[in-house]
């Protein structure tokens, strides 16, 4: 036996997942989440399916995870004391910013708190010019100076972030390699080997974060490693970024900054993968946990990047699956504001208390507990049955703090919550399409996570969309798309230079230094050279311009080609191009990459029985109907099901409204389709 595994680690749940290179066979798992000690619920979950399947720790061969820890620090500014060590003059950039509002009319916004306070903030003289020449050498008494106050402080983390670093590293590898001589212990990173980019406001805040997370993340990750390695196993650990790549213990310990806003994008790259075959066009996908909903665009194929997301208000450089989420999921809060109007989220219950009905303390209603008095959720099947439902106790909380003031039914006040938190998810992704170049009627819903196929129909109604994808085991996808994750890491490169054919060479020589670079990566990690692979980008714009656009970049591409590859994109994204002005190139990307070994089953294929399911009331479109009630597991390819039915499985729920229906694919995925109207 030979075991791949993949964990997912959410706000409510935690996901396992495990399949066998050798046979096949596959196993899932899905606990309660522990917020105060999130590796305790790996441990645990990973215990209960190595046992399950009847395996040991030695078994395992590919330990995979993703995880909201480093997100989490940030949002609750649970991070180390920071010291930040800049260029003379620049001290207070993390402060001014981009000196942009988030909100233009309102007059009492503000703004998150710098990560490293402006007493930790040191001043150094040196200067570099953007070229990367030397015009002020680097003073090493200063360094003397501020090590000495570091040492007298509670401080457990140092950034080094000087003017034009990524330009030429020297001055900020000299401080580092004294400060780690004078400070054994505290955690040091530096922005050039952060974010080697230009735009200075970005490229600080970036490291600052690093810094501030660095020494707890390591320990976590220390700590996670330690624990897998007492249950006996022995594969390296890698984590997802928010790249969807997987990186090893190493390379995530001093770069924790590329896991913030990691957690949902091992399951958009995984949808990527898992539907490449069934040419569905482009997709939005809608991924909803018990905490929030994901929602991003995947298009040829492809999840769309970011170059710049914001976490908690503070700005990170790397690229990131442009992923936007909303307040809204399984655990939502419904209550009524003071003007007695029906709100649903952004709190949520999470795991704990969780929805009334988990009977774990929680005592305001929740999505769940909406879903269970409609009859939509079997209480028995929830988690397997490992998971006690309370049904009666979530009907008493509706009807006690809505249905009743409203005058309401349950079952109406219950629709009612699940009206609005669909209505609050489909304004975000009509948002996401519009916003990137795409019209949401003409796409394609992928619904996943252990909400996302319950509430897929109704979303998509409102959307004018006419298909809904729901992809095996849709409860548990996240930690199957680790399975199904490259080992890769992205390098980027800031050098503005025209597009021509002059300085082709130039730039081609780059890429090949940066491939490199990748290459002795992927070589540290012993895979072969022959495994390696190599994706080039670059982000130009048009001369004059303030903002890039990313474009393919293939080796044998000429100048014209990629010239007309960025406009192309130009006119998708921004409705017209330029075609006299000159384009520049601002920065190149490269990913390194390499394709770990994948089991080739586990996909779910239906396992046909003479079961032809039952029948339940269900209150869904105004009224309380009859709805039909199958396993999903048993349904043959081929199937067709009309709506109002319910498909159930042990992570997830899919409702077919009335005037829908699913078909049931080879492989085991649904398609759900709306009658044709007359």
């Amino acid at each position: 036996m030979r075991l791949r595994l993949g964990l997912d680690v959410g706000g409510t749940f935690t996901d396992i997942v495990a399949t066998d290179l050798d046979t096949g066979a596959a196993w899932s798992r899905k606990i309660a989440s522990t917020p105060d000690d999130p590796s305790r619920a790996i441990l645990d979950g990973t215990a209960e399916l190595l046992a399950e399947a009847g395996a040991s720790g030695a078994d395992v061969v590919f330990f995979g995870h993703g995880t909201t820890v480093v997100t989490n620090m940030i949002v609750e500014r649970k991070g180390d004391r920071l010291a930040l060590i800049t260029t003379k003059g620049f001290r207070d950039i993390l402060e001014l910013g981009r000196q942009s509002r988030p909100s233009v009319y309102n007059y009492r916004i503000t703004r998150p708190a710098p990560l490293a306070q402006r007493r930790d903030r040191f001043e150094v003289t040196e200067r570099l010019r953007a070229s990367g020449e030397v015009l002020i050498p680097l003073d090493m008494q200063h360094l003397d100076e501020i090590a000495e106050t570091i040492r007298t402080r509670d401080i457990g983390a140092v950034a080094i972030c000087y003017l034009h670093a990524y330009a030429n590293p020297k001055h900020e590898d000299a401080t580092l390699a004294y400060l780690r001589a004078a400070l054994p212990g505290v955690f040091i990173t530096t922005s050039h080997a952060v974010a080697p980019e230009y735009r200075e406001f970005e490229r600080f805040s970036t490291t600052a974060m690093n810094g501030y997370v660095g020494p707890r993340a390591k320990r976590y990750f220390r700590r996670l490693a330690d624990g897998l390695t007492s249950m006996g196993l022995n594969s390296p650990l890698y984590t997802i970024t928010s790249n969807a790549g997987l990186m090893d213990l190493t390379a995530v310990e001093a770069l924790p900054v590329r896991t913030a806003l990691s957690g949902p994008a091992a399951g958009v790259a995984g949808i990527g993968r898992m539907l490449a075959g069934l040419d569905l066009g482009d997709l939005v996908t809608f991924d909803v946990g018990g905490t929030s909903t994901d929602v991003a665009v995947i298009s040829g194929g492809r999840p769309r990047l970011a170059r710049v997301r914001s976490v908690a208000g503070h700005p990170v450089l790397a690229p990131m699956v442009d992923i936007e989420v909303v307040g809204a999921g399984g655990g939502s809060l419904a209550r009524l504001d003071d003007g007695g109007a029906l709100v649903v989220g952004p709190q949520s219950a999470g795991a704990d208390p969780g929805p009334v009905a988990y009977r774990r303390g929680g005592t305001c209603p929740t999505v769940t507990d909406a879903a269970l008095a409609m009859g939509w959720l079997d209480p028995e099947i929830r988690l397997g049955g490992r998971l006690t439902v309370d049904t009666a106790a979530a009907s008493d909380a509706i009807r006690d703090q809505i249905a009743q003031p409203l005058g309401l039914s349950v079952g109406e006040a219950a629709e009612g919550i699940v009206a609005i938190a669909t209505a609050n998810m489909a304004r975000v992704i009509r948002s996401v399409a519009l916003t990137r170049g795409y019209e949401p009627g003409a796409m394609s819903l992928v619904a996943f996570g252990g909400a996302g196929p319950l509430m897929g129909a109704q979303v998509a109604a409102g959307l004018g969309m006419s298909r809904v994808i729901v992809p095996v085991q849709p409860g548990t996808l996240c930690a199957r798309g680790l399975l199904v994750s490259d080992v890769a890491r992205d390098l980027s490169l800031t050098r503005i230079i025209p597009l021509t054919a002059e300085t082709a060479q130039a730039i081609d020589t780059a890429f090949e230094d940066m491939e490199k670079d990748g290459g002795a990566w992927l070589g540290s990690l012993g895979v072969p050279v022959a495994d390696h692979r190599f994706a080039r980008q670059i982000e130009a714009r048009y001369s004059g311009q303030s903002f890039e656009i990313t474009v393919e970049a293939n080796p044998s591409d000429t100048p014209a080609a990629l010239r007309a590859r960025f406009e192309e994109a130009h006119r998708i994204e921004q409705g017209y191009d330029l075609p006299d002005r000159a384009v520049e190139v601002v920065t190149l990307r490269l990913k390194a990459a390499t394709t770990p070994i994948r089991a080739h089953g586990g996909s779910g294929a239906p396992v046909v029985t003479d079961d032809v399911g039952h029948t339940r009331d269900i209150h869904i479109g105004g009224a309380w109907q009859t709805a039909s009630i199958r396993q999903r597991e048993q349904l043959p390819p081929g199937t067709i099901i009309a709506g109002p039915a319910i498909l159930e499985e042990m992570t997830a729920t899919t409702v077919i409204p009335p005037g829908w229906s699913a078909e049931v694919l080879k492989d085991g995925t649904l398609i759900l389709t709306p009658e044709l109207q007359p």
